[in-house]
């Protein structure tokens, strides 16, 4: 009960600062922002591509060498990040912070909803409940984003890209059964 308590005296601190704001009409920007989760995915699909595949790379005039993993990284995040802002614009939520909206992810998708009683867990537990492994995936691939845009000489590797890539498009997918269950 320490952590709900301690989410929710987070909550209250960015709705002070106003990096998280709560008005009925942020409701209407769910869809938008699923739509907007699922575009940047695609660009970042479309990015590791361009970095594997010759073809592209001839068809765009770039180098052989070209590649953009740490953009793949980028933009695999603020797809999952968007996705995010869908599931806080369905309880009526706008966020500033990505700190907030995690804050307010865990709080209402992972320990809120595990408030419900053993019966209806059961019935949500695939189907609506997000796992804190989910809010983990969240916050490395941030901090892989961070580092891949960031960093003068980062590490990234095509492995990275594709582990963002993978996250990226559980938590979508995810945030879509959530989003359209409830």
């Amino acid at each position: 009960m320490a952590r709900i308590d301690l989410l929710k005296k987070k909550i209250d601190a960015y709705l002070r600062k106003e990096q998280l704001m709560r008005k009925e009409e942020y409701t209407k920007l769910e869809k938008p922002f699923l739509k907007k989760a699922r575009k940047n995915f695609t660009v970042a699909n479309l990015m590791f591509k361009i970095s594997e595949q010759d073809h592209f790379k001839k068809a765009l005039t770039l180098p052989e060498d070209f590649e953009t993993y740490e953009w793949v990284i980028v933009v695999s995040y603020y797809s999952m990040y968007v996705s995010a802002l869908a599931a806080l614009a369905k309880i009526g939520f706008k966020s500033r912070s990505h700190a907030a909206t995690i804050v307010v992810l865990e709080h209402r998708y992972v320990h809120q909803q595990k408030n419900l009683g053993t019966k209806r867990i059961q019935q949500l537990t695939k189907a609506y409940a997000l796992s804190e492994e989910l809010i983990n995936k969240l916050i490395q691939t941030k901090t892989r984003r961070e580092t891949a845009q960031y960093d003068a000489t980062p590490l990234i590797s095509r492995e990275n890209a594709v582990s963002a890539l993978e996250d990226a498009e559980g938590f979508i997918t995810k945030m879509e059964e959530i989003l359209t269950s409830s």
